[in-house]
């Protein structure tokens, strides 16, 4: 969910707060007590109302939904009035909330229907791949996009199979090394980082693990996952800082920030870069590595058109600046004014 940049959306929020708040006090047993509260049919229905269709307006004003989103929102809803209304109050109203579950059940069916499409058309895919010729960080989405679909679930999906293939499948490959390669990382501590990371997380795995394993076993087992997880993400993350540099090809300009972000800008969409001096705003998008101190960009690239950019778990952005910074700017320079004279760049 992408958060709406407007005047109404704090608003939103600050009422959405105040609605779930309290309808969450006003079935708490110390609350009726204390305001003598008797609750009736026309307090279950206020909540359903509520929770089933105020909350999922206030968020659709607050944030950037889908319908599928808005749908998971009302069934949500429907969930949370199950738990919080007593089940002598619900009962007349537990149809509504097996519709909604049953409209998600068959919206999640045909998603995961999707799925197994995508792995049907594998063939078809890695085709596709070949096809366009990149790496799998820049053409795996687009080509199971144009073969299979555009759904968000498989971007999610095609996401995360990235980040294992990175993560385990990538050790024997190598960078590419011809004269558009500007690299980005060598020069920062990025790589130390992950490692320290990635050391860090083990460490607290073992201890607090199985400390946790005696407290709640459900808790550590969610903790050790997540841990896993965040272990195999800084793998991928480091192979792809190593796999992917900045990369000018066939009149493009190909740069990544691990799985986070990554463009591919076509030489003519570019209007101006700012080399140095201007240090952009903080909605700019930043392809900058981390580094054990506080790095700026070297320069900002403006574009004439917007470009999409993916990020973290496939989503998409459309973007007409970002920053960069690399190990060897004078060597973009040249890069760069070289596919300008030679009119890649007009």
């Amino acid at each position: 969910m992408i958060y709406r940049k407007t005047k109404y959306a704090n608003v939103a929020v600050a009422l959405l707060f105040l609605v779930l708040s309290t309808n969450f006090l006003i079935y708490q047993s110390t609350v009726q007590d204390f305001f003598s509260l008797q609750l009736n049919t026309g307090a279950v229905v206020g909540s359903l109302i509520d929770l089933a269709i105020i909350v999922p307006f206030l968020m659709y004003a607050a944030f950037k939904l889908s319908i599928k989103q808005t749908i998971g929102i009302i069934v949500g809803g429907l969930l949370i009035a199950k738990i919080l209304i007593p089940d002598e109050l619900f009962i007349p109203y537990s149809g509504i909330l097996y519709a909604g579950v049953t409209i998600e059940i068959l919206l999640i069916t045909a998603e995961l229907a999707l799925i197994f499409l995508v792995i049907l058309k594998i063939p078809k895919i890695r085709l596709q791949m070949k096809k366009v010729n990149e790496g799998a960080l820049f053409s795996l989405l687009p080509s199971v996009e144009k073969v299979v679909t555009k759904n968000i679930l498989v971007r999610v999906v095609m996401s995360e199979f990235l980040m294992m293939y990175y993560a385990f499948f990538t050790w024997k490959k190598k960078a590419p090394n011809h004269a558009g390669v500007v690299t980005m990382h060598k020069k920062t501590s990025a790589i130390a980082l992950h490692m320290m990371l990635i050391h860090a997380i083990v460490i607290e795995t073992i201890g607090i693990h199985w400390w946790l394993h005696d407290k709640s076993l459900v808790l550590s087992i969610v903790l050790l996952m997540f841990n896993i997880y965040s272990v195999f993400f800084f793998m991928a993350e480091i192979q792809i800082m190593k796999l992917h540099p900045l990369e000018i090809k066939n009149g493009k300009l190909y740069i990544s920030q691990g799985l986070t972000k990554r463009i591919v800008v076509p030489l003519q969409a570019i209007k101006v870069i700012e080399w140095g001096g201007r240090i952009p705003s903080k909605d700019t998008i930043r392809f900058i590595y981390k580094d054990f101190e506080p790095v700026e960009p070297q320069a900002v690239i403006h574009l004439g058109r917007p470009v999409e950019m993916t990020m973290f778990m496939g989503m998409k952005k459309s973007i007409t600046e970002f920053a960069i910074r690399v190990d060897e700017p004078e060597r973009l320079k040249f890069i760069l004014s070289y596919e300008e004279e030679t009119k890649y760049l007009t």
